[in-house]
């Protein structure tokens, strides 16, 4: 199933890539998001260019490197990390502000910040953003952890581009035992 969706997809992530999801941006309510167990993103260094958008066409299972977020509080601005990059987990800096979802971790005085900013797909039956887009950079920027956002508005062109989706929080777990 997921196949057929999935050129549905590519054409979102190109479309609001370009365009600054102006309509999606509006439906952008990181609520859910934040609540998730679970997070899941994929990021790219290589991608095809649509020709129609000049967005990036990316690829399922073709990302340069995955993140998954994990234990995620926004009040204590926390949660786990496990990058493809990089062996174990690790405790990541979480600060959510009007414009995204910043996840920052400091490794050895450099930055590693992913930045969740926009809806590209929204679920109507639920009434919830189902996919994000998103940016993960490498900074030097000290900043990063008391004005985010700024540093986000320097990188995020050059960044890697990219996207998220989250485990649903409303989705009871399957019962065991007999019936």
């Amino acid at each position: 199933m997921m196949r057929a969706r999935f050129p549905n997809i590519l054409l979102i992530v190109a479309v609001f890539a370009v365009a600054g999801a102006a309509c999606a941006a509006d439906r952008t309510d990181f609520t859910h998001f934040a609540k998730s167990r679970y997070v899941h993103c994929a990021f790219y260094k290589g991608y095809e260019t649509d020709a129609a958008t000049g967005g990036p066409i990316m690829v399922e299972g073709k990302a340069d490197s995955l993140v998954h977020f994990q234990n995620i509080d926004i009040k204590n601005a926390k949660a786990r990390a496990i990058y493809t990059r990089m062996s174990g987990s690790h405790q990541v800096t979480v600060i959510q502000t009007d414009k995204a979802i910043h996840f920052i971790e400091n490794v050895a005085g450099m930055y590693m910040m992913t930045s969740v900013h926009s809806c590209l797909e929204f679920d109507e039956k639920r009434g919830a953003c189902i996919q994000y887009g998103a940016v993960n950079s490498r900074v030097f920027d000290t900043t990063v952890l008391s004005e985010p956002d700024k540093v986000y508005e320097k990188i995020k062109d050059r960044a890697d581009p990219g996207f998220c989706d989250y485990s649903f929080i409303g989705i009871q777990e399957a019962a065991t035992g007999n019936r």
